[in-house]
């Protein structure tokens, strides 16, 4: 039995015909989403580059942390230097670490404008926490001095013997380190980073 012409006809038109739904349903298998094997390989490349990345932004941080206090330090040494020279008289600066009594953590410094005066209600003395508003927490710099305290005269300068007075700024785990230097008895001043190196006399002592 031979099919009709227009049966024919029409069967040919409806297979050449693409299907109205074709592209939607492409459409909708395309944005399916990722796969978990997607998901755990881009998982799997983020923990790779934090694994890279997390030590250099901890040794970055901490430098920032030790010159932030080291630079405290050392405009402490010199604001007392300038107010011994302003006012003619003693300054005195003490610095109270972890290890001094009494301890504060993080340091402190103290700057008594009148170290003669023996009443102390009568003493005029500045007070400053290195914590830098509170960014810097205890238990993460550590401060030492070469002495608990130093005294400038009313030139500016310090007693014979004293010098060079330094305060040694460092991390808990000592990866960085900075230091404020009273160099001379006429009060010259620097600062310095680093192990001390004897053969060229840089570095913090």
């Amino acid at each position: 039995m031979k099919t009709p012409p227009i049966l024919l006809k029409l069967l040919h038109n409806s297979a050449a015909k693409p299907s109205p739904n074709f592209h939607k349903t492409a459409s909708r298998k395309g944005d399916g989403g990722f796969t978990l094997l997607e998901v755990l390989v881009i998982a799997l490349i983020i923990g790779i580059f934090s694994s890279i990345a997390a030590p250099s932004w901890q040794g970055f941080i901490n430098r920032q942390r030790v010159r932030t206090v080291n630079d405290r330090v050392f405009q402490s040494l010199r604001t007392a230097q300038s107010e011994a020279k302003r006012t003619k008289r003693d300054v005195r600066v003490t610095f109270y670490t972890s290890s001094s009594n009494p301890s504060f953590d993080p340091p402190r410094v103290e700057i008594d404008t009148n170290p003669a005066e023996p009443d102390p209600l009568k003493k005029e003395i500045r007070k400053e926490t290195f914590n830098s508003g509170g960014e810097i927490k205890p238990g993460t710099i550590i401060l030492s001095p070469t002495a608990p305290s130093i005294t400038f005269d009313y030139q500016g300068n310090l007693a014979p013997g004293t010098t060079p007075f330094v305060v040694s700024v460092s991390t808990v785990n000592g990866g960085a380190k900075q230091c404020a230097i009273v160099q001379t008895i006429i009060g010259g001043m620097r600062t310095d980073e680093g192990t001390f190196n004897p053969a060229t006399g840089q570095g913090c002592p």
